[in-house]
């Protein structure tokens, strides 16, 4: 089996392989906005990071939002705890 070069990796309901990858602290970023906004969806959450009067860039949380968009998963609300 080959190790994971992220720290992290994110599923989504139905899907055995990962959706995307990232830092520990990326993870930790993703939770904290999800904490603060606890039914925003994907789509919403990515409308959030985005707006750089709300947040700092962040590439990677973004790169992780994209990916999820991508599969097809930007109306589901996350399980980011």
């Amino acid at each position: 089996m080959r190790a994971s070069k992220y720290d992290v990796e994110y599923y989504v309901p139905g899907k055995k392989r990962r959706v995307a990858g990232s830092t520990k602290v990326t993870s930790d970023f993703l939770t904290m906005v999800h904490n603060q906004y606890p039914s925003y969806t994907i789509s919403q959450l990515y409308a959030l990071v985005i707006d750089h009067s709300k947040y700092i860039k962040f590439p990677e949380a973004i790169e992780v939002l994209e990916k999820h968009l991508k599969a097809g998963y930007g109306d589901h609300v996350p399980k980011w705890r």
